[in-house]
């Protein structure tokens, strides 16, 4: 995992690959490291496809979910189940919890220090799954435990760790037991008029109303299963990796303090996603080429993709192509918030994107609001990574405040 977290090192890599071997092809692997090419291998969904790389690991510990699915009716039906769950009031209201649980968190700690990722990201993400999605998990670290065993099963065990997945999979019988009883109780309040809280979960058995978007009980645990898994850890990781990155550049931590003092939430969050940029959630994304086909036709860098090659799509280097980024190495919170591929590209294009972009941006405001903040004195202001997961950063500040 050394590689897979060195974000420094991926971008020196990722260098002297787009100038000289922006389609490598290696060993049956092929690399993509320019930003026109990365969005052209997400856009052709019918070519690089996902269910070969993501369904055997999202089976095993989940069931089916959109995230390994290709293109098909089954996967718009899934995808219009998901969005008919969202409401335009949902920003608000994830708002309104995430600011709730960040400033009862950080007035714990008013001793000048904390942990960003212990202390603040993942109790908040945590918050959220229970007060937005209606699955709180039986006590915060079971429900730690488990979603992290799960996203490290589901999206970064690729080697097949035979450690992660022993952990995934007793994380999953576990999770499903709960998650079965959770459904159950819910469904059975439902059923009697009950008032029941408007949550994920109820609104997904709501919708068993309808056929074209009934569920299974079986469904309703995959579904929910599937989005909540998605939200903890990626939170907490993106949170603590941008934060990390800012505490780096003074200028832009100052106009990003600044913009929180303010209460200008849509510039801070610029400033997370450029941050973000810099290290994100994932270096790349895998995907399988399901016929021969052609990459980047009639440009100087054609080459011919042959079925079955693995493609990987380098976002992290893609987002420091200077074509699409100028003067990528600074740190800017006026570039197209359309730009990034942070949250993927295409029909694989992070579904819960509605929610990272609340709550990271929120915890980072609230971060930014304290007094003095910057990173403790070395190694521990340093990301301490468990194996792809942040496990720890710790900042300080002076006299804090959550407002």
């Amino acid at each position: 995992m050394a590689l897979a977290t060195n974000a420094t090192l991926i971008r020196a890599i990722g260098r002297p690959l787009r100038r000289f071997a922006p389609i490598l092809s290696v060993a049956g692997i092929v690399v993509v490291t320019r930003y026109d090419d990365v969005r052209e291998v997400l856009e052709r969904d019918e070519d690089f496809t996902i269910a070969e790389i993501n369904s055997a690991p999202m089976d095993r510990i989940n069931g089916p979910f959109i995230l390994s699915m290709d293109r098909s009716t089954h996967y718009s039906r899934e995808r219009s189940i998901l969005q008919s769950c969202v409401q335009p009031q949902d920003p608000a209201r994830i708002r309104s919890t995430v600011r709730a649980a960040t400033a009862e968190l950080l007035a714990r700690r008013p001793r000048g220090r904390l942990d960003v990722v212990q202390d603040l990201a993942r109790p908040a993400a945590l918050r959220l799954a229970g007060d937005y999605f209606g699955l709180p998990g039986p006590d915060p670290v079971t429900m730690m435990r488990w979603t992290r065993a799960l996203f490290r099963e589901a999206f970064l065990n690729s080697g097949g760790d035979r450690d992660a997945r022993r952990a995934a999979l007793h994380a999953a019988a576990e999770f499903h037991a709960y998650a079965d009883e959770l459904i159950a109780r819910r469904l059975a309040m439902l059923s009697t008029g009950t008032p029941a809280p408007d949550d994920f979960l109820t609104r997904l058995i709501r919708l068993r109303d309808d056929p074209r978007t009934r569920l299974s009980p079986e469904g309703i645990r995959r579904t929910l299963g599937g989005v909540v898994v998605g939200a903890i850890e990626p939170t907490s990781k993106v949170t603590a990796q941008a934060v990390e990155r800012l505490l780096r550049h003074g200028s832009a931590l100052r106009r990003a303090r600044d913009a929180a003092l303010d209460g200008d939430t849509d510039l801070v969050r610029r400033y997370a996603l450029e941050a973000q940029r810099f290290n994100p959630l994932t270096a790349a994304v895998v995907r399988h080429t399901a016929r021969d086909t052609v990459l980047a036709a009639g440009t100087p860098r054609q080459r011919r993709i042959p079925a079955g090659r693995k493609v990987y799509a380098a976002l992290l280097p893609a987002m420091f192509d200077p074509a699409a980024f100028p003067d990528p190495g600074s740190l800017r919170g006026d570039r197209p918030a359309s730009r990034y591929l942070s949250d993927g590209h295409g029909l694989h294009r992070c579904f819960g994107r509605y929610v990272n972009d609340v709550q990271v941006t929120e915890l980072i405001a609230a971060l930014l609001r304290l007094d003095g903040l910057r990173p403790a004195p070395g190694r521990p202001g340093r990301i301490r990574y468990d194996g792809p997961f942040p496990d720890r950063l710790l900042v300080e500040f002076g006299q804090g405040r959550a407002a």
